[in-house]
């Protein structure tokens, strides 16, 4: 005979019911870890049979938190891929939701006009000779050994012409990549390159790649921490 699922017992909580706990036990749920945001406003209460039982429903309400973080970026992220096309096509959009999202969609069209860009399938046109059959090659190749950055625009990804010499990626941008911040996006690799910088004089990294020497200590004053 099978054995019997174990089952929880849950019971939402209305606010008046959480408000009348013990002052102890509030404390103790106000002090326990949790991450940085707004405060709950709902609560439920969930019962155990078991210590496994209690281990796997946190594991698995951490684990729910992470989803729901990562499923909000994936949700921005293609809110303002779909706002790039727009602009791109000369399209408004009515009752943008998110003012950022608008001005973010807004400056990457404006980079994609304005930056010169190849495919994947470019660069393999670019290398003579190349026997390579895959049209992701080498572009793919340069780009997991962070030689090369891309940009995605319209489900596909971008690089930005200025990262290439003679159909091969200049040393400089290996060394610039490096050295810049490891939570930097893709994206906003992409701005610093495209951006005035007041360590170059104003001048955009990109303008300045022959100057390796003080684009790579541009590269290096972006770790620094902001101070005030």
């Amino acid at each position: 005979m099978a054995k019997p699922t174990e089952t929880l017992r849950m019971l939402e909580l209305e606010p008046e019911e959480f408000d009348s706990i013990p002052a102890t036990l509030r404390d103790r749920i106000e002090a326990a870890p949790a991450s940085p945001g707004k405060s709950p406003k709902r609560w439920i209460m969930i019962g155990a049979v078991s210590r496994r039982q209690v281990d796997v429903v946190r594991r698995t309400a951490t684990m729910a938190g992470r989803i729901v973080e990562q499923r909000r970026r994936e949700m921005t992220e293609r809110n303002i891929e779909t706002l790039v096309n727009l602009y791109l096509e000369g399209e408004e959009r009515a009752d943008v939701d998110r003012d950022l999202e608008q001005d973010n969609a807004g400056l990457r069209a404006s980079y994609l006009l304005e930056v010169p860009t190849y495919t994947a399938a470019d660069i393999h046109e670019l290398i003579r000779g190349s026997q390579l059959s895959n049209p992701s090659e080498p572009a793919s190749r340069w780009k997991r050994e962070r030689r090369i950055f891309a940009v995605r625009a319209d489900r596909a990804l971008r690089f930005p012409q200025f990262q290439f010499a003679d159909g091969n990626p200049r040393p400089v941008i290996k060394e610039v990549l490096k050295r810049l911040p490891d939570d930097m996006t893709p994206w906003q690799i992409a701005f610093w390159f495209w951006s005035g910088n007041g360590w170059l004089d104003g001048r955009s990294p990109e303008e300045a790649l022959d100057d390796g020497d003080r684009v790579l200590n541009a590269a290096d004053r972006q770790c620094e921490p902001a101070i005030g």
